[in-house]
């Protein structure tokens, strides 16, 4: 492991950095095949004290429902990349869904006392029953894209939030989730398009590394699979559902926009997220210089699919 300094001097370097997460991304595909599935990414109620935890989870539900257009949920629910806290699936069960799965390539460390008093705090707002955990069936080692083509369950739901970015081929685990949507079911997937801090410097730097060369950098580990909006929209004209995708993010904008549609959004934040992508274009690799800018300015999305 890097000290912070040493990390921050490699990251500046794009060279190094590269080579860095080359070497990275070996010794995960390693653990894999070893079958060490443990992760500590996506510890994100690590980072939080109860009540922030509580706001993230209710605010992750509410979104799903708001997504979706809809005021609970209902049947059987699979939420992609549980985290370290199953408090995000307990309460789509408290709020209307009967059965849930969890679904995820990696195991998240979870601290148990932490995740203890998550619940507890939901069962305390929201009068959830200690049964609800035994409603959920957690599926570790068992990655998105595998899944939905093994299962013959039917979902009602399928839910991710800053998921998809992290598979190998998440068009591929699209195509199978839409295999197992109930007639009626909705899907709802909150994308983020941003490298997650693996470059430092420009925010669209790891769309300037070859697509060879990133895939080795990325493939074992996790990192961001630099699918983009364009993908997501097509997948979705092409799938057939009814739905559609929303900005939620744009290249060197802080914080978060919309969900809107592209021309929707503020006009002095897409100048901003423009110009962001004019000042990197001709180091962008090939396949990313052939995008118009607006496909490249957009950094987060919400992907919304509903079977008629």
């Amino acid at each position: 492991m890097l000290s912070r300094s040493l990390a921050r001097l490699v990251r500046r370097n794009r060279a190094l950095t590269c080579a860095y997460y080359l070497i990275d991304d070996w010794r995960a595909r390693r653990r894999l095949a070893s079958g060490r599935i443990e992760t500590r990414s996506g510890r994100r109620h690590a980072e939080l004290d109860l009540d922030a935890s509580l706001a993230y989870v209710e605010g992750v539900v509410d979104d799903y429902l708001g997504y979706a257009g809809r005021d609970r949920f209902a049947g059987r629910l699979a939420e992609i990349g549980p985290g370290d806290s199953l408090a995000v699936t307990v309460l789509t069960l408290a709020r209307g869904a009967r059965e849930a799965h969890t679904v995820d390539r990696y195991r998240t460390i979870r601290d148990p006392a932490r995740e203890t008093a998550i619940l507890e705090g939901l069962r305390a707002r929201y009068g959830c029953a200690a049964t609800l955990a035994e409603r959920i069936h957690e599926h570790a080692g068992s990655p998105a894209e595998t899944f939905f083509t093994r299962t013959d369950l039917a979902f009602d739901w399928i839910v991710s939030r800053a998921v998809l970015e992290h598979l190998y081929d998440p068009i591929a685990a699209l195509d199978a989730m839409a295999t197992r949507l109930a007639p009626g079911g909705v899907m709802v997937h909150r994308i983020d398009l941003r490298d997650h801090g693996m470059f430092e410097g420009h925010p669209l730097t790891f769309l300037t590394v070859p697509d060879r060369l990133y895939r080795a950098m990325t493939v074992g580990s996790g990192r961001p699979n630099r699918v983009l909006a364009p993908e997501y929209t097509a997948w979705l004209r092409r799938a057939g559902m009814n739905g559609g995708v929303r900005v939620t993010r744009l290249a060197g904008v802080a914080g978060t926009v919309g969900p809107a549609r592209w021309d929707a959004l503020d006009a002095a934040a897409r100048r901003e997220a423009l110009a962001t992508v004019a000042t990197i274009r001709p180091r962008l690799a090939p396949r990313f210089r052939a995008l118009p800018d607006e496909d490249l300015a957009v950094a987060g999305i919400v992907l919304v699919a509903e079977r008629s």
